[in-house]
């Protein structure tokens, strides 16, 4: 399980991560703009993380997948 302080963001090359509550996170541009979530799913010992992009100009969420690590969903939004 991942975890994260809901009250720091975690950078990486080109977006940064934001703890919205354990096992939930917005993926931010460096322009400041959302570009979609990462959830964590599953029960037991199988975890997997779910990655959403949000359709620009719109409230509206696509999925891109379900990834067996966190790299691999924060990776989809590079």
């Amino acid at each position: 399980m991942i975890t994260t302080s809901t009250t720091t963001a975690t950078s990486t090359t080109a977006t940064s991560l934001i703890a919205l509550r354990p096992g939930f996170w917005r993926v931010v541009h460096p322009a400041g703009h959302v570009l979609g979530y990462i959830e964590e799913v599953g029960s037991g010992a199988a975890h997997q993380f779910s990655a959403r992009r949000l359709v620009a100009n719109t409230t509206r969420l696509v999925d891109i997948g379900d990834f067996w690590s966190f790299d691999s969903a924060r990776a989809c939004f590079a």
